[in-house]
């Protein structure tokens, strides 16, 4: 046994050392390495526990080194006075971990590097890391350079995301040192900051400059959030139901059957829901009251709503003929909801919420769901803070898969703001097919720290990648071959530029004035069906390993130009700032903070002249049957109702085992006594030419119909349903419709309706 132990060290002791000649080289190293691996062992821990601790070379080493170099008479001189006219010209840097690009762009520029203390050692020689000569001594004239600039403070530094723990020595004592942070976190970056960020955009909105468009997102910290939260989730359910009506009668889907088990009630309910959501916004609610719902009404009402989207119930047959005035009511009340909602045009139909952790990345923690039970559950047995956040449910996809785009800006004036807009960028995508089905992070969740878990689905289309992402040069010429070629330039580029502006004036004044300052950052965009870019999230320290072939090119080119925007472009203006163009330039001069004794307003009088005493007839009139030119919900359902010959507007039918037939006796009042209104106005400032259009041709001429008695003969004539939310498409087809009819043709009683 101890002859096999001698042996078995020998061996050990051959396979550390005889490498290319390295025997030889680190034969004086003999004497400075540790007495035992538990010694070593012991400094790991002390250096684990300190944190930064000072390794550094001993007395030893910096001599080997000094005379290894000092060999070559020519050369150490050479070192020397380069050292000499770093520290002259201020070009020394220092990098906390590892990123090659930047210190190969610096040593370009002949600047010399400051290792940082903890990676001041000998340990890639001693391990045998390099393989020739030529490379040991490189690494011995890189330690030599850094022991000759060692009391100088860097003119430089650079921190990647695991090094955030720079020496704060730096920061405080020089302010002259660049360094790619800012002095304070962006709040922008945390998913609850960018939340906040986005609720107060509406500030800094400059038409054609600054405009962010974004999810609608509420933090849980806060209880008045949450209050919001379960509102607009009601809102959404009803806005929700009546896309999905009207989808399913564009694409001539019976749901109005005899034996339907759903009430029209729950029509009426959302319609009314929707109309009351407008007098909130128009403020109408401070003239008029507006009924309240109990807790138990919307528990039935989205009980029913569920069970229609999740189990594909139907409605009742229409017995009292009036679907075809609730489709018209509906088409209005969202094109006017959709001026206070973008995200109605994508939001689809199933009302479907993402959960995310606060101040998590990389996909970790996130959740989805589509009730409200479900929800709350999840935020009540959370502990730490989560942000919850409307989800996109009807995206652009590529060959039926989900993407969004990784877009990088840089930083680098707070006051005045500056801001530069890489024009390069990459698309990634998800690793399965898009589904709402199917609520699993590898549909849904694009992040390539997710998607490198799971392979590609079989039924993928072959033109997709297969590391899930996309160059732009490839992009476009996707967009080419589908006779999109000037979206890029004219939507989706302008979009995220002007969402990056308006997100960086927002929160400016979170931020204090940072001298020689910088910061990356790395958006995430997702695409609507018009190519709208809508903003989901901001990355400080964004990940910039070269994890795909497309990252391997994008991301050392970028750390390339940003050495070229904050060294080359800043002695020079000149100088060429490679991919990165600047987006903002902010044209205001430093803040000057004072006391409020120094507060003084001023200004002049306007001339006698310039007030009017005469008197002003105002005169309200609505002449015609034009209801373009009328802007209150009350008088177009008057005028509605004109055209069908109703006697009652909105009247709910009756029915004994729903709850709602007990709610709607509130609010079938606010919508039957419209006729008794006479003077409501400014309430929605709605576009009603299409609407009037639409329904004095529809009048003239009646619709064929769309469902028939007999929903089991059109059970097997299913067709594939279009975008619920695609308002416009919806209009379009039912005129088209309307326009087909013939003029003379009657309209039978029964369950027939047709789109108005």
């Amino acid at each position: 046994m101890p002859m096999k132990k001698k042996k078995f060290y020998h061996r050990k002791r051959k396979h550390n050392y005889d490498k290319a000649g390295v025997k030889r080289l680190l034969s004086p190293f003999s004497k400075f390495m540790y007495k035992s691996v538990r010694e070593r062992k012991k400094l790991n821990v002390m250096a684990d526990r300190n944190g930064n601790l000072h390794k550094g070379l001993s007395y030893k080493e910096k001599s080997y080194i000094i005379c290894s170099c000092q060999s070559k008479s020519s050369r150490y001189k050479k070192l020397k006075n380069k050292a000499a006219e770093a520290i002259k010209e201020k070009k020394i840097f220092s990098i906390y971990g590892n990123c090659n690009s930047v210190r190969q762009a610096l040593l370009e520029r002949n600047w010399v590097e400051k290792i940082p203390s903890n990676r001041m050692n000998l340990s890639k020689i001693r391990n045998g890391s390099f393989s020739s000569k030529t490379k040991i001594q490189s690494e011995l004239e890189g330690l030599l350079l850094s022991n000759f600039v060692e009391k100088h403070n860097p003119n430089f530094i650079w921190r990647t995301r695991d090094e955030r723990r720079c020496s704060a020595s730096h920061i405080k004592t020089d302010c002259d040192t660049i360094i790619n942070k800012l002095e304070i976190d962006a709040v922008w970056t945390s998913k609850q900051g960018l939340c906040s960020s986005l609720k107060r955009n509406y500030w800094f909105y400059i038409e054609d400059v600054a405009e962010v468009i974004g999810p609608r997102t509420y933090n849980t910290c806060d209880s008045g959030e949450i209050e919001g939260f379960v509102k607009d989730y009601k809102i959404t359910t009803c806005t929700s139901l009546l896309k999905w009506v009207l989808s399913m009668a564009a694409n001539e889907r019976p749901v109005f059957v005899a034996t339907g088990k759903i009430s029209m009630n729950i029509i009426v309910f959302a319609l009314n829901r929707c109309k009351e959501y407008l007098f909130r916004k128009q403020n109408k609610d401070i003239d008029q009251s507006i009924p309240s719902i109990s807790a138990g009404q919307w528990h039935s009402f989205l009980k029913k709503y569920y069970s229609i989207i999740a189990k594909e119930e139907v409605f009742q047959a229409d017995r009292d003929n009036k679907l075809s005035l609730y489709l018209s009511y509906a088409k209005f009340l969202l094109k006017e909801i959709y001026r206070y909602r973008p995200q109605l045009s994508c939001e689809g139909c199933h009302n479907i919420w993402i959960i995310k952790p606060a101040y998590c990345s990389r996909g970790r923690g996130i959740r989805m769901a589509s009730k409200l039970g479900v929800i709350m559950n999840l935020l009540n047995k959370a502990n730490a803070k989560y942000v919850v956040q409307k989800y996109i449910e009807e995206p652009l996809l590529i060959h039926e898969t989900k993407f969004d785009i990784r877009q990088y800006y840089l930083v680098t004036s707070t006051y005045p703001l500056i801001i530069w807009m890489y024009t390069e960028c990459y698309l990634k995508f998800s690793s399965q097919k898009y589904s709402l089905k199917n609520y699993h992070e590898s549909i849904h969740l694009t992040n390539n720290a997710v998607q490198k878990n799971y392979k590609n689905c079989k039924q993928r289309n072959k033109e997709l990648p297969t590391n899930n992402m996309w160059d732009l040069d490839k992009y476009k010429c996707y967009l080419a071959k589908i006779g999109k070629d000037d979206v890029w330039q004219n939507v989706i580029y302008p979009g995220m530029k002007k969402s990056i502006i308006g997100i960086m004036l927002s929160c400016q004044d979170s931020l204090s004035v940072s001298k020689n300052r910088f910061e990356l950052y790395g958006c995430d965009f997702i695409l609507d069906k018009e190519f709208n870019p809508w903003l989901i999230e901001i990355n400080s320290c964004p990940d910039l390993r070269n994890t795909t072939q497309v990252t391997a090119k994008i991301c050392p080119a970028v750390v390339s130009d940003i050495i070229k925007v904050v060294i080359d472009y800043a002695k020079d203006p000149k100088a060429s700032t490679g991919k990165f163009e600047c987006i903002y330039r902010q044209p205001i001069s430093l803040p000057r903070y004072r006391s409020a004794a120094e507060l003084v307003a001023r200004g002049y009088s306007l001339p006698f002249e310039y007030f009017y005493r005469g008197k002003i007839q105002i005169q309200r009139s609505f002449d015609g049957p034009n209801i373009t030119k009328e802007s209150d919900i009350k008088k177009v359902l008057k005028k509605i109702k004109q055209y069908y010959d109703e006697d009652e507007i909105m009247k709910q039918p009756q029915e004994d085992d729903f709850l709602l037939n007990k709610i709607e006796k509130k609010t079938s009042k606010s919508i039957s006594g419209i006729e008794e209104a006479t003077d409501v106005t400014d309430v929605i400032n709605g576009q009603l030419g299409e609407l009037s259009d639409r329904i004095t041709s529809e009048n003239s001429s009646n619709s064929k119909c769309l469902l028939k008695k007999d929903s089991q003969q059109h059970s097997n004539q299913i067709q594939l349903i279009s975008s619920v939310t695609n308002i416009k498409y919806l209009c379009r087809k039912s005129e088209s419709k309307s326009s087909d009819n013939d003029p003379g043709e009657g309209v039978p009683n029964g369950n027939i309706f047709k789109l108005v």
